[in-house]
């Protein structure tokens, strides 16, 4: 069974019991409903549904309210982290309050849901930490968890990675990417784990091996060291009738600390037969079956992390959605560093360290009222694809590409102008197959001038718009198939 209805609060709720193709199927669009139950008695078929039907890996319910059975409360395990009620009846209080409270306030945050599915690891840390934000979840806090992999787990991550969306070392950099552009803060050092190098999993037994031949089949004895004559040999050398006995001098020890010591253990193969005093200590892991030295283990700080001020504002916008382009386009890059890059070139071009020109092309989208559009994904892969030699960024509903035409011989600073122009007047008529009807895709194009002072003025300008742009297209503009930038068009 699945239906549509109205609950008393004018919500349109989505009513299913079973296992259902939701995302592909054409009879129930994303639009038609505000939030989903699940008429569902049953743990195991409640979470075969939630695997596919949640609000962050399915983009029909993408970030919307989702409410199970209320006998299954304090029995689903690591789902409960995306379920936000427990209910039997879609119109009790505490489902119409919850499903209001999270409705207006991503409205106010400006959170909106994406119809892009989920094409990479990054796509889907994105999409589900901007899922946590949306629940005002700001804090990862690891959890030590003996049936997770890496033994500590963020039990919303953990889930998901159960259920094979992501591998570990693709988490781990993700971790310290946001960390490190600001959008995530370590605030507190919890554990520092050593994890498999194959398999990043750290139920690892610790073996000790026979240097030699490696096996694991050695046995302990103690030495002990007979003080009046300085012998120093394994203890089976003394037993002489269950007494102590110096087989080097003959006398019986009786007193240790006085007569004796016992000052190490000797090691003894059963394998090869070899002796030793120190074994090598190597791991085996429980997961993969490898076997390691341990100074191979791969050493992992867990932290306590906080979603910043800076990271909730960056996460929410759809910019943040170019970043994980990196992995498809090394040539995105985000704007602060775009802008960065600018201001160090322009730097060196007034230094005399670049004989050449510096230019910045702009593109970006009108509506009907001549109003700025949001940046679309799409249309920031296909600038990508026009420009793969430039740095392409996005901010300020404009997307910019950064070239610089070096003077040398046989190049023609003026021509090569003209043909960075083209390319970006191709780039629209391409991107017209990306425009809603009434929009207008615009380009125009900056040229560092003047002296070193203008430096500041360029950069402010590269956030407006010009009323009179270069070039334009309409949304029934001829689309043309991606070309491969010209060689002349320095990287920058």
């Amino acid at each position: 069974m699945i239906t549509i209805q109205n609950n008393d609060g004018d919500r349109r709720v989505l009513l299913l019991d079973s296992p259902f193709a939701l995302d592909e199927s054409p009879d129930f669009p994303e639009y038609l409903f505000d939030f989903v139950f699940i008429v569902n008695n049953s743990v195991e078929e409640t979470k075969t549904i939630l695997n596919s039907i949640n609000p962050i890996t399915s983009t029909k319910c993408c970030y919307k309210p989702l409410f199970v059975a209320a006998s299954l409360k304090g029995k689903m395990g690591s789902y409960d982290n995306i379920i936000d009620g427990y209910s039997d009846n879609w119109n009790d209080m505490e489902v119409l309050t919850t499903t209001e409270n999270i409705i207006n306030y991503n409205t106010l945050i400006g959170l909106a849901a994406t119809e892009d599915p989920i094409m990479s690891s990054n796509q889907f840390f994105i999409r589900l930490t901007r899922y946590l934000i949306s629940r005002k979840k700001t804090v990862l806090e690891p959890k030590l968890d003996v049936t997770a992999s890496t033994g500590y787990t963020i039990p919303v991550f953990d889930l998901f990675y159960r259920l094979g969306q992501y591998e570990l070392t693709d988490f781990f950099v993700f971790l310290q990417s946001m960390t490190e552009k600001g959008l995530f803060r370590a605030t507190k050092f919890v554990n520092k784990v050593f994890l498999c190098p194959n398999c990043l999993h750290s139920h690892l037994l610790y073996i000790k091996t026979c240097p030699k031949c490696g096996q694991s089949s050695v046995q302990t004895e103690e030495v002990i060291h007979h003080f009046r004559c300085a012998n120093v040999t394994p203890e089976h050398t003394y037993n002489f009738g269950g007494q102590l006995r110096c087989p080097k001098c003959h006398k019986i020890l009786h007193h240790i600390g006085m007569d004796y010591d016992r000052p190490a253990i000797i090691y003894t193969c059963n394998t090869c037969g070899n002796t030793f005093i120190e074994p090598k200590t190597q791991t085996l892991c429980t997961s993969c079956n490898e076997l390691h030295d341990v100074e191979e283990l791969i050493p992992q700080d867990f932290n306590v992390y906080e979603i910043t001020s800076e990271g909730k504002q960056s996460i929410i916008s759809p910019n943040i959605g170019f970043t994980i382009y990196t992995e498809f386009y090394d040539n995105y890059i985000e704007y602060n560093r775009f802008v960065s890059r600018i201001r160090l070139l322009a730097e060196q071009k007034f230094s005399g360290n670049i004989e050449g020109d510096l230019l910045v092309g702009k593109i970006w989208i009108l509506n009907e009222k001549d109003e700025t559009m949001p940046i679309r994904p799409e249309g920031i892969e296909l600038v990508c694809l026009y420009f793969p030699n430039n740095k392409v960024s996005a901010a300020n509903n404009i997307t910019y590409v950064g070239s610089v035409i070096r003077e040398h011989k046989g190049i023609d600073t003026e021509e090569e102008i003209i043909n960075f122009q083209v390319m970006m007047s191709e780039t629209l008529r391409a991107a017209a197959s990306i425009l809603k009807p009434g929009e207008t895709i615009c380009y125009s194009y900056m040229k560092l001038q003047g002296n070193q002072s203008t430096i500041d003025d360029f950069i402010k300008e590269m956030e407006y718009i010009s009323p009179t742009p270069d070039d334009t297209a309409s949304s029934n503009a001829e689309a043309t198939t991606a070309p491969a930038a010209a060689d002349e068009i320095e990287d920058m």
